[in-house]
């Protein structure tokens, strides 16, 4: 969790330089798409920290009132933030599309091709350590972070391309054209990215509802499971794997009969052990629950 903290800790310090520079480069250079790219940074340094409020809430142990955890809060979190940027997408594309039918504006777009490349780099620098970092902590607000961090360097390079074009046709006789360039551009991009956040709330959704894990998760678990019923001889295995945040809770039940080579408490927990020392590569915490009992009834 320190780790995890440290890594939010920088979206948060990035986030806040680029919603003060887009905002501020935007004003100036009079573009509603270097404005759209700082609101964006903004509203992403919101979200980051209360992604870091949450990690940190999370870490503290409190059994007391969360038996069973508080990973939970993690797809929570994930699917209000997707929804805030879905928002944002959409509100700024009606808004572009009100600027191309009341005329476009004029912008600035040598001063704005400046903005454009240093938030490409930023952006892109920012993104790659927090990917390489989240894949080693397993951490989906780390995830949801860089997939942030990827969604606004995209936005800068398609400001960048349009500068450039823009730029261009200022030398031709389509430069009559170029008013509308900025608008159009805000159209595009955000009813491009408008579909990260939406299949983002849609997967945390699937978590908060306790849907079952990726299919390669769940299968890898449920064909340890049957191997083991056959070994022992079981009449029955039911298996539920859910996974929430970085937290996977696998519930397995054992039905047994007169065949079963289950004889005593001792067998159980050996069995118990078994299966959490196969289970041990799978990168998640997991929560483990084993139980054993001859009426199926109990199991489902």
């Amino acid at each position: 969790m320190k780790e995890e903290s440290k890594i939010l800790r920088m979206s948060v310090l990035g986030a806040l330089g680029f919603a003060i520079l887009g905002i501020a480069w935007g004003i100036i250079s009079q573009s509603e798409m270097i404005i759209f790219d700082g609101m964006y940074s903004f509203v992403s340094l919101i979200l980051s920290l209360i992604a870091l409020y949450i990690s940190n809430y999370i870490s503290k142990k409190d059994a007391d009132k969360f038996p069973f955890g508080k990973h939970m809060l993690e797809p929570i979190v994930i699917a209000f933030k997707s929804l805030v940027i879905a928002y944002m997408c959409l509100s700024s594309f009606i808004g572009a599309i009100k600027q191309i039918v009341l005329g476009g504006n004029e912008v600035e777009y040598g001063f704005a091709l400046v903005y454009a490349l240093i938030s490409v780099i930023g952006c892109g620098i920012i993104y790659f350590i927090m990917k390489r970092r989240g894949e080693k902590t397993s951490s989906e607000l780390i995830n949801a972070e860089s997939a942030q961090w990827l969604m606004d360097g995209l936005l800068s390079l398609a400001v960048l391309v349009g500068f450039i074009i823009a730029s261009l046709l200022s030398k031709t006789s389509l430069s009559y054209l170029n008013k509308y360039i900025d608008p159009f551009m805000v159209v595009i991009t955000s009813a491009f990215f408008i579909r990260v956040p939406v299949k983002t709330f849609i997967k945390s959704f699937k978590e908060i509802i306790s849907v079952k894990a990726d299919d390669s998760i769940n299968e890898e678990v449920y064909n340890l499971v049957k191997t083991i019923e056959d070994e022992y001889n079981f009449e029955e295995s039911i298996t539920r794997v859910s996974k929430a945040g970085t937290s996977l809770r696998i519930e397995i039940d054992f039905v047994y009969n007169n065949d079963t080579n289950i004889n005593d408490l001792d067998d159980m927990d050996c069995l118990r052990e078994k299966l959490n020392d196969e289970l041990k590569h799978i990168s998640y915490k997991k929560w483990l629950s084993v139980t054993f009992t001859g009426d199926r009834k109990w199991a489902i």
